[in-house]
């Protein structure tokens, strides 16, 4: 049994603000099936300063990858206790025959300033 590896790089050129080392950032990884259900395949959250180029990796086990599965979401992220400061979401297509390495480009757009 092998894993397909996602990798994204987070941009912040859109952020006109400094990261401050009480953020906390979050990544959420989830598989999208045809009928619209959803299953979280991996998970990312830690307090940090975050530095551009910013990047992440998950490793999705191919039983996780039924064949059934549509889609990827990404969904980045950032808070300040319970205030979102900036987020970011993205969503690409299963490659359920590549089995090289996907990498994903997000830009963290600002939500609370």
């Amino acid at each position: 049994m092998g894993s397909k590896t996602i990798k994204g790089e987070i941009s912040l050129r859109e952020i006109p603000f400094q990261f401050q080392s009480q953020y906390v950032w979050t990544i959420q990884l989830t598989g999208v099936k045809a009928d619209g259900s959803r299953k979280q395949l991996g998970f990312i959250s830690e307090p940090t300063e975050i530095k551009e180029p910013w990047a992440f990796m998950f490793h999705v086990d191919d039983h996780l990858m039924a064949h059934d599965l549509h889609r990827y979401d990404l969904r980045v992220e950032v808070l300040d206790g319970q205030v979102l400061i900036a987020d970011a979401d993205h969503r690409f297509p299963v490659d359920s025959q590549g089995d090289a390495p996907t990498v994903q480009q997000l830009v963290l757009q600002p939500q609370y300033i």
